[in-house]
């Protein structure tokens, strides 16, 4: 087994319940690696029948129970949900919940950047939203064909999570089949067995002393898919057999209860579970011939092997490798004389060659092959000029210092600490792409997740910024840094990846360029630059000064001047503001090169700005002043202020921001004789474009803008970062 320690989120039945070939697993996986076990609910549609109320009291008494450790390494959880199968505020109250649950039992549990693994298709809902590193899909049946299901949302469900897994394991070869995924692995993971466990015959309960031979058994769950006509046909025909059923009961059994050689004995624990098979003739195994039974690869035949009893089985396609030693029927005249030839025909040489046939297929050898799986899952790898390159997604903040002091390219908008300052400020999911060349980064890509049902979620690098985007070495690792965010697109199922750059390098067939950024190159000292303006904004500086304006720079202790004339101007421009957090995370993270300008009239701050310094640049990502200031011209004292600095700090150019050719902010910063930079946001989407919306002059951005301009700055103040986390 892989000697990388992984963390799990596995979406399953009810843990303990009955034993699953997912239970099985991760039993095993569990012993060298920390599981999350969530409870889910089933796929049936609630109705008001005896079975359906016993379950829901006994799933309202597990959501009152906090999470309850099964194993050194193992947890497992009730979250509260929902039996909510249609799109509607139900389901979405559910999932919001529910997600709510397990986050904050992660956090309990120190679990990180986990591998999502799914049982059931309902889980897809989760997919994305728990930070995941990679998703799992486990296909045990085809399961729109479960009975009482919602067969159009359980399909639904199927198709999208098998488009967004990583990985999927189907434990039969038509399942398999069903489940190719053209952006996925899809393997084949048969199921396995206890063998040690059920081949070991102990002594036989005292319960059966009463029932005696010859003794046919059905064992395991008995619902709509056991064929009871036909085991009803079998105590009719054969009433010197007597038919034991072990296992709980889901459906109406009445019919073949009333027959005098029929016994229910009921569930049995796992561990006595074998006394009473080995006590027995034969085994039975008598599926409905359907679409579900015709693509699963039933975990009983390898139990019934592994006991050695003679086995009468439903000719399904899985089982006819196993013709040698399991006795097939495939209608009902043949079950009966299929099992009248099973009793005559045990005897040790066979039961011996039943236990040959799965003695290796334990659950520890598929314990292991899952782990192999998952080595290769977590770091995606591509093929690049005959060199390995590989990239690794994370969501713990990595150390890409070196890599960025020796980049050529790479300015303060690619460090890593950004998305930290989101995730704290507004609850942003950073997602880490590093290419590898064996140990070596050969390029580096950060995204942010900004959820939102107005504009459609979506992934960004790097929100508010101008450019960041992907830094890499070649073309090579730029190609695997694309594919893998591609892949985490679909994976976590949002709208589009934005990646904003200064040159096109994505070829992708949306990309907006209607934006440029202004830069002017810095020259040595102030009065070069005094020099080379123009006269009108030599006099507007000029007249500032006269008006006693002043400025002061600092950090934190200038962050409540700056922001209340941030958010004054934001509104008025028609767009949410930042929190006070959020700069104040800012200037804490950056404090080396962050400062803050506030100009003054007498005490009354007019305007001001946020300044970030990298190597080459001074930015500007953020200034405003108050209009009501106008006369007094402390924009222009604000700017040349900074220009200033910026040549006493041996800047080599100044960076305006961003702006739209001719508007007004452009022309303001082009009488600085600041220089068109041409900027690419590049879309990648998984088809239609759904960024149209985003454009300032889309209908829906200038409502939302002509509506923020009537906001109350109070109230503008207190909404503004609920409605910037959602944007970028």
């Amino acid at each position: 087994m892989s000697a990388k320690r992984y963390s799990f989120v596995v979406f399953s039945d009810d843990w303990g319940r009955h034993p699953s070939s997912c239970q099985h697993l991760f039993r095993r996986i569990a012993r060298n690696h920390r599981v999350l076990w969530v409870n889910t609910i089933g796929m049936r549609a609630p109705r008001a029948d005896r079975f359906t109320i016993c379950r829901g009291l006994e799933k309202l008494c597990e959501w009152t129970k906090p999470p309850r450790q099964v194993g050194e390494n193992m947890w497992v959880l009730a979250p509260v949900l929902l039996p909510a199968t249609h799109e509607g505020h139900l389901r979405r109250l559910s999932i919001k919940m529910g997600v709510a649950a397990i986050r904050r039992t992660m956090r309990k549990l120190k679990v990180k950047d986990p591998i999502l693994w799914t049982s059931v298709p309902t889980a897809n809902d989760y997919v994305g939203r728990l930070s995941e590193s990679a998703v799992v899909y486990y296909v045990t049946d085809d399961y729109e064909l479960w009975p009482g299901g919602n067969v159009a949302a359980i399909r639904k469900a199927d198709q999208e999570l098998t488009g967004r897994s990583d990985l999927i394991l189907a434990c039969s070869e038509s399942l398999a089949a069903s489940h190719r995924s053209a952006k996925a692995k899809t393997a084949l993971l048969p199921h396995a067995v206890d063998f040690e466990h059920l081949a070991t015959m102990g002594s036989e309960p005292e319960e059966l002393s009463g029932i005696p031979r010859p003794r046919a058994c059905f064992f395991g769950l008995m619902y709509e898919k056991i064929d009871l006509s036909f085991l009803c046909d079998l105590a009719r025909q054969m009433p010197q057999l007597q038919l034991v059923m072990i296992g709980p009961v889901r459906t109406s059994v009445s019919q073949l209860a009333a027959m005098p050689n029929v016994h229910f004995l009921g569930a049995k624990p796992y561990a006595e579970l074998p006394r009473y098979l080995h006590a027995m003739d034969v085994m039975l195994m008598p599926y409905v011939l359907d679409g579900e039974s015709s693509s699963k690869g039933p975990l009983k035949i390898r139990e019934c092997l592994a006991v050695g009893k003679p086995t009468v089985a439903r000719a399904i396609p899985d089982l006819e490798a196993f013709a040698d030693v399991v006795h097939l029927y495939r209608d009902r005249d043949g079950f009966v004389q299929t099992v009248r030839r099973a009793l005559m025909a045990a005897d040790a040489g066979l039961s011996k060659r039943m236990q040959d046939r799965v003695r290796g297929e334990t659950w520890e050898a598929r314990a292991s092959s899952v782990m192999d799986q998952l080595s290769g899952l977590v770091n995606c790898r591509y093929s690049c000029n005959d060199k390995t390159c590989f990239v690794t997604t994370s969501r713990t903040q990595p150390d890409w210092r070196d890599y960025l002091s020796r980049h050529p390219k790479s300015t303060l908008f690619h460090d890593a600490r950004w998305g930290n300052v989101m995730e704290k400020a507004y609850g942003n999911s950073p997602f880490y792409l590093t290419a590898w060349r064996g140990d070596k980064p050969v390029g580096v890509l950060q995204l942010v997740a900004k959820e939102s049902i107005l504009f459609r979620s979506h992934l960004c690098s790097l929100p508010y910024f101008d450019a960041a985007g992907i830094l890499s070495d070649d073309e090579q690792a730029t190609a695997a840094l694309i594919r893998h965010a591609r892949r985490l697109m679909d994976r976590l199922n949002v709208g589009w990846v934005e990646l904003r750059h200064t040159a096109p390098i994505c070829r992708a067939p949306t990309c907006r360029t209607d934006k440029v950024a202004l830069r002017l190159p810095v020259p040595g000292c102030p009065d070069a630059l005094w020099e080379a303006l123009k006269p009108k904004v030599r006099n507007q500086v000029r007249k500032a000064e006269r008006a006693g304006l002043t400025v002061c720079t600092g950090g934190v202790e200038l962050l409540a001047q700056f922001h209340n004339v941030y958010t004054q101007n934001m509104r008025d421009l028609g767009s949410p503001p930042h929190s006070r957090h959020f700069f104040h995370l800012l200037i804490e993270t950056f404090q080396a090169v962050a400062r803050l300008f506030v100009v003054r009239s007498g005490r009354r701050a007019v305007a001001g700005a946020l300044t970030l310094k990298d190597r080459c640049y001074v930015h500007v990502p953020w200034a405003a002043s108050d209009w009501r200031a106008k006369a007094l011209c402390p924009n222009m004292f604000l700017y040349w202020s900074l220009l200033c600095d910026a040549c006493e700090s041996g800047a080599e150019y100044f960076d305006f921001g961003r702006s739209t050719r001719g508007s007004g902010t452009y022309r303001f910063k082009t009488q600085w004789n600041a220089q068109e930079v041409p900027l690419y946001w590049e879309y990648l989407t998984a088809s239609e474009d759904h960024t149209a919306g985003l454009r300032p002059d889309s209908t829906k951005y200038r409502a939302a803008a002509a509506c923020w301009r009537r906001l109350p700055v109070s109230f503008a103040r207190e909404v503004g970062p609920y409605a910037i986390a959602k944007l970028s």
